[in-house]
């Protein structure tokens, strides 16, 4: 009977052992990033503004498609401030008066943030005769930085712009309508969000085909792209280097052609090929148009729908 158990035992042991091991393995050795407070200097009380960017909803939005992406680990806002607290540093990170007093932030690779610059609203009218139609265009702009913790270099330093129609109305003769959408400065904010995140990951883990066919397959979901997203294939060439510094200047890239999203899951998308040839496995994706950012009323942002002039 004893003998029984400590059979049972060990095999339960070495069960245990190897499920351990496998986890070990299978944990991936991502890049630990912490979002940082994000200003709104539009939001300025001396210039008499009554703006309101609700950066903290923002920088919420970040941080969930920042996780979402599901290539990095996200510290907790809270732990942002703990681990910055005990390094010295403060929302004025990486600036002439803390650049010189050493980064090295403890359990970060790096940190990101940034500042609203820009949020307004303007309109587009036409009118002729009886009929007469106006759409209300949302323009949002970010300043975005990514710091190396351990150095405090400055890896990656963008704008991030986005402009979408919230609101369209038409009328002609007694006949009116108008539509709009309930909270445009989300919504807008929620694109953004998405376009920093791409911006972020695809600095580190750039978009590629997986597959190539009649459907393609991509290595991004929905935390990147959409459905009806347009995006561009290259192929890398031999990498170019800077001799004199050894800096590496990218590589010669070869288009191959536009393709369209067709269809997103959480981990990876699918694509179809719209003009130019078949990009194959390996091939380099980049973002042309944001679906969500087409403001047409029917088919492409500047798409024709009758005969060309």
């Amino acid at each position: 009977m004893h003998k029984k158990l400590t059979t049972a035992a060990c095999f339960a042991a070495a069960l245990m052992g190897a499920v351990f091991s496998t986890a070990v393995v299978a944990e991936p050795d991502l890049p630990v990033v912490a979002i940082t407070k994000i200003k709104a200097p539009v939001n300025d009380n001396y210039r008499g503004s009554r703006v309101n960017a609700k950066q903290e909803n923002f920088q919420t939005m970040l941080e969930t498609q920042m996780a979402q992406v599901g290539r990095f680990k996200i510290i907790e806002r809270n732990r942002v401030d703990e681990i910055l607290s005990e390094q010295g540093l403060n929302n004025e990170f990486g600036d002439a008066q803390t650049a010189g007093g050493g980064f090295n932030v403890g359990g970060v690779d790096y940190l990101v943030y940034g500042a609203i610059t820009k949020l307004g609203q303007r309109t587009k009218a036409m009118a002729t005769g009886n009929f007469a139609s106006a759409a209300l265009i949302t323009e949002f702009s970010a300043d975005i930085k990514v710091v190396d913790a351990s150095t405090g270099e400055v890896r990656k330093a963008e704008t991030v712009s986005v402009e979408s129609k919230t609101a369209d109305g038409m009328a002609t003769g007694s006949f009116a309508t108008v539509k709009g959408a309930g909270d445009p400065l989300s919504d807008i904010q929620r694109i953004a969000a998405k376009k920093v995140a791409a911006l972020i990951a695809t600095s580190i883990f750039p978009i590629e085909v997986v597959k190539g066919g009649d459907v393609i397959y991509l290595n991004y979901g929905s935390a990147i792209l959409d459905q009806g997203d347009i995006v561009n294939a290259y192929r890398p060439g031999e990498e170019l280097i800077d001799e004199a510094t050894g800096i590496n200047l990218g590589s010669e890239e070869e288009f191959e052609g536009e393709l369209e999203v067709i269809q997103v899951t959480a981990k990876f998308s699918k694509a179809k090929l719209v003009s130019g040839t078949q990009p194959s496995k390996g091939s380099l994706i980049r973002i042309k148009t944001k679906a969500s950012e087409q403001t047409s009323s029917n088919g492409k942002a500047g798409e024709k729908r009758g005969r060309k002039i």
